[in-house]
């Protein structure tokens, strides 16, 4: 969101004769009129257009509402251009929708100035903040993005209080207020646009928006519980749950790895790997799956299919201690002791506390000691 002037502006004096009346406006030569800074200093009066005085009055009515000719200049521009409002409001739409997110604002707040009292604007400059807070949310700017949230929130409050209300600005609000997860408050946006609005299509696309929320939270909560159950124990418990997850949405890569994973510590080892198999091809994270799948096909006694996914994952992350460490579990199971010694050592390399690689060493040493 701007904050801060990035121009210059020059004020030409008019000559007496160019006194006139445009309409019901009267010009007045006593005050100056503004145009925007140029590399080749102030130009001659008679170079300049009206368009180019319009567009420097139209940075006052953005950015300098405090300015002491500011009415004078918006009669003006109202006078000279009277469709101008419409043709920026278009402008300020298109900019927008390129993300020309600082040019957008400028229009919608010239706009502003012009009619402050047009709910239109409002709505437009509210629309503007929360697409600019996404993206700024996208690139980690937490900070502007929070303020352009709170900008896009006062106008969106500002537009619904207008007199007759504007149906549209409950409408996007309820939208707003359902992306930031305030659930109540976006039924009651669309509850009042369900009553001032005879538009169909919106009036669809907001009672399809509130079934969806809906219905991801619901998802949601399936989820939560499957995962807290999962981790006291209670792994019977947690697969109900995912499994209701599944019957109504199985694309979830993360919910075919919470199946696996309970599986896996219920010692499922064929039905794990077939859960872990499903998040695999729905897009999951596939080092952490290739590692799964080979512990469970370890577990199955399929030592060179485990060996194969290992060493998969570790072309991928050479430095990995999971799979280096499993490589060394399989090597131990498989007999070859040296082997098994060499991928324990390699991982309290990267990470000389590492437990898991310390008790197979352990064992390691025990077996041998044994042996002997």
């Amino acid at each position: 969101m701007s904050v801060a002037r990035d121009y210059k502006l020059y004020y030409v004096q008019v000559p007496q004769e160019f006194a006139r009346t445009l309409g019901s406006f009267q010009l007045n030569p006593a005050i100056p009129l503004p145009i925007e800074g140029r590399n080749t200093g102030v130009p001659d009066l008679a170079e300049l257009s009206w368009e180019q005085i319009i567009a420097a009055m139209l940075k006052i009515m953005a950015w300098e509402r405090s300015h002491a000719d500011f009415d004078y200049y918006r009669e003006f521009i109202l006078a000279v251009r009277p469709e101008i409002f419409q043709e920026l409001s278009s402008t300020g739409i298109v900019k927008a929708q390129a993300k020309d997110f600082r040019l957008a604002e400028e229009v919608f707040l010239a706009l502003e100035g012009l009619d402050p009292s047009n709910p239109r604007t409002q709505l437009n400059l509210a629309l503007l903040y929360d697409e600019q807070a996404e993206v700024l949310s996208q690139r980690h700017l937490n900070d502007e993005a929070e303020e352009c949230l709170l900008q896009a929130q006062k106008r969106f409050s500002e537009a619904m209080g207008a007199t007759p209300p504007l149906p549209d600005a409950f409408f996007y609000a309820g939208f707003f207020h359902l992306k930031q997860k305030n659930l109540d408050r976006a039924r009651g946006l669309f509850d009042a646009f369900f009553e001032l609005s005879r538009d169909e299509d919106k009036v669809k696309a907001a009672k399809k928006a509130l079934a969806e929320f809906d219905r991801r939270e619901g998802f949601d909560r399936l989820f939560k519980e499957a995962y807290d159950f999962i981790l006291l124990g209670q792994e019977e418990k947690g697969i109900e749950r995912i499994q209701e997850f599944l019957a109504q949405d199985q694309g979830v890569w993360n919910a075919w790895f919470l199946l696996g994973w309970a599986r896996r510590r219920l010692g499922q080892w064929q039905d794990a790997l077939t859960a872990f198999a499903e998040a695999l091809t729905r897009g999951g994270d596939e080092i952490d799956l290739l590692n799964e799948m080979a512990i469970c096909q370890m577990e199955l006694g399929q030592l060179k299919e485990s060996r194969r996914l290992l060493e998969k994952a570790l072309r991928r992350d050479s430095e990995n201690t999971k799979i280096l460490c499993n490589l060394g579990v399989l090597a131990f199971r498989a007999g070859d002791h040296e082997q098994a010694r060499g991928f324990f050592d390699t991982v309290l390399e990267f990470d000389p506390e590492d437990p898991v690689a310390e008790r197979w060493l352990k064992d390691l040493q025990n077996a041998e000691s044994g042996d002997e």
